[in-house]
């Protein structure tokens, strides 16, 4: 089961990800994404009752976390456009 990533460690598109693509994607689109799973991660880890469920919001929070830090290196990564991302396409 997962939520937003793969935890199992089998990712399908492990192999069909081309690190010379991350120069030309958006790196404060990309963070806004991974910041709106990590708020849903969190709210499914802090709310739910079933705890198979938690456990695997937990595993992927870290993913997030991971993802954003990430991005946040990003030569072309702004926190201004990042939120203006994050709130133009999530509303948050």
């Amino acid at each position: 089961m997962s939520i937003f990533y793969e935890t199992s460690g089998n990712a399908k598109n492990k192999k069909d990800f081309d690190p010379f693509l991350i120069r030309k994607m958006n790196p404060n689109s990309a963070w806004a994404n991974h910041s709106y799973n990590h708020f849903v991660l969190r709210h499914i880890f802090g709310n739910s009752p079933d705890p198979k469920e938690k456990i695997q919001a937990g595993k992927e929070i870290e993913i997030a976390e991971r993802k954003m830090s990430f991005w946040e290196r990003h030569h072309e990564f702004h926190l201004e456009s990042a939120l203006y991302y994050r709130q133009k396409y999530y509303r948050m």
